[in-house]
């Protein structure tokens, strides 16, 4: 039995150590060397005729994000953050080909640029997305400036068809209703 007993101990110190072995490795992945420590201080919000596309990049202008807003569901809010750290050139490539993938129903356009997202609203419609348009310093702690809101925008986030088809739908779930209670 003491043989036994010692080889499960040496069985389960080999599986510990193991399994601490495939922690290092996973935390590796996780945090790759290559992995940049940025903030994005600028946006612009590109559209087209089923997504928004918010682009933000940081001060130094070497990494861009992308968040791509569905707006094909009226009542939902469905957002896909691209994990993907762009450079100046590769979001340009990529602007360019949803452009070109879009070209039929209007192509890719610049809505606003914005320095900042205040978030998103639903009221008893459509989702709406609020975006900080012009700031103003007003200003500093520890060497960062502090900014004041001086304007913003509400945008609806579904495109004005899905708006109307969802506005009829509802329409005619009213009267439906109203004509079945007579």
């Amino acid at each position: 039995m003491g043989s036994e007993s010692k080889s499960n101990n040496d069985d389960m110190n080999k599986m510990k150590n193991q399994a601490l072995i495939d922690l290092e490795e996973e935390e590796g992945e996780e945090e790759p060397e290559s992995c940049p420590s940025y903030k994005l201080v600028k946006f612009k919000l590109y559209e087209t005729r089923s997504n928004f596309y918010l682009v933000g990049r940081d001060k130094t202008k070497k990494f861009w994000r992308v968040l791509k807003i569905d707006r094909s569901e009226p009542s939902e809010l469905v957002l896909c953050e691209d994990p993907t750290v762009y450079s100046y050139h590769e979001c340009r490539t990529l602007l360019e080909r949803i452009h070109d993938g879009n070209r039929c129903t209007g192509g890719l356009k610049v809505v606003t640029t914005c320095y900042g997202i205040v978030g998103f609203i639903k009221f008893l419609g459509p989702y709406y997305l609020i975006l900080i348009t012009e700031r103003r310093k007003v200003g500093m702690i520890c060497g960062h400036a502090i900014y004041a809101v001086s304007k913003s925008k509400m945008i609806p986030i579904p495109h004005s068809t899905v708006l109307s088809n969802w506005d009829n739908s509802k329409k005619e779930n009213r009267s439906s209703a109203h004509s079945a209670c007579k």
